[in-house]
């Protein structure tokens, strides 16, 4: 059943966890860019549109945005480059997850910017381990040598692939449940996360 999900899905809307910097070189490829509500938060939160206003409408489609008012409830708001990627950098301090997904593979459309357990996406493949979301092309590092012990990142990841060690007093990822989105770096004052290319790692390259 998970493997009917999944090819259904393929089909026609997954996506995959990309970084900020991805998203930043994203931005300039695909255009126009529209701001809209998440429909995921709307119906995990309730939240009211103008407080929900995170996820990103990308492509030509985004000019027919009207024909379906209830997936653009709250309307659009499109963006220049230079103010989308404002947009990313302060939803990414919040410590919103970027997703880019296809709305009728293959065409990319979309930059989902939520959080787990609010989006339906991550939630499915976290809880459920069905890849409606593929895990991104890098993986989190930790260097032991510059961690100082604060445990901040831990707070940050949303897929239960980092943990801290009172034995150590360092933090360590599990490199098989990192999905790559790079949020843990944001706290890290001494810089002791990096990403590392999911393909140069033997026992990760196929690990999605």
């Amino acid at each position: 059943m998970r493997h009917d999900a999944e090819q259904v899905s393929w089909r026609i809307h997954f996506g995959q966890v990309v970084t900020k910097e991805e998203v930043d070189r994203i931005i300039d490829l695909i255009y126009p860019i529209g701001l809209m509500t998440c429909a995921c938060r709307r119906s995990m939160r309730g939240l009211p549109d103008e407080e929900n206003f995170t996820c990103m409408g990308m492509g030509p489609g985004m000019y027919k945005w009207e024909r379906w008012p209830e997936t653009y409830r709250g309307g659009m708001n499109f963006l220049t480059p230079d103010e989308a990627r404002h947009v990313i950098d302060v939803l990414n301090r919040r410590g919103l997850v970027h997703c880019m997904y296809t709305f009728g593979t293959p065409y990319l459309a979309g930059i989902c910017n939520c959080d787990y357990p609010d989006c339906g996406g991550l939630r499915t493949a976290v809880d459920m381990g069905v890849r409606v979301v593929w895990k991104g092309h890098y993986v989190a590092e930790v260097d032991a040598d510059k961690c100082n012990g604060c445990g901040l990142c831990v707070r940050r990841c949303q897929f239960k692939a980092l943990s801290f060690s009172p034995s150590t007093l360092k933090a360590y990822i599990d490199p098989f449940k990192c999905y790559g989105c790079g949020l843990c770096r944001n706290p890290c004052k001494p810089d002791a996360i990096e990403m590392i290319d999911r393909a140069t790692l033997p026992a990760l390259a196929g690990v999605w």
